[in-house]
């Protein structure tokens, strides 16, 4: 059983990663300034699917949507991002800016909602509470 836990946390940290790393990403941006690093793109690198232990969840239907409702925005941003560092403009415009915010809590939701879920998924798998 172990094992098999060990797998899907794996599964889990894998899944996470990009998610993570776009959080890391749009810090600079929160300031309501245009990043001045070249933007990598984030949204190619999330996953538009969740793992497939959230079959195993007790809702599984918002852990399906939530990749790609936070993808979908993520794209948005890089475009914007993108458009506003070839008009060398410092400023996000507002619009823009509020999408980096939500995109960066929204980032932040989808990894604790689906850390949450894994672990009382584990619990509930080894018989604990």
């Amino acid at each position: 059983m172990i094992a098999k836990v060990d797998g899907l946390q794996d599964e889990l940290t894998t899944f996470c990663a990009p998610f993570v790393e776009a959080r890391v990403q749009l810090l600079p941006a929160l300031t309501g300034r245009t990043p001045v690093e070249p933007w990598r793109d984030l949204a190619p690198q999330m996953s538009r699917a969740a793992p497939r232990w959230t079959s195993m969840v007790t809702e599984p239907l918002r852990l399906w949507e939530m990749p790609g409702t936070v993808r979908r925005k993520a794209d948005y941003v890089d475009d914007e991002v993108r458009l506003h560092q070839s008009r060398a403009a410092d400023l996000l415009l507002p619009d823009v800016h509020t999408a980096i915010r939500e995109l960066y809590q929204d980032t932040k939701e989808l990894i604790e909602t689906y850390t949450r879920e894994f672990q009382r998924l584990a619990k509930r798998g080894m018989g604990v509470m």
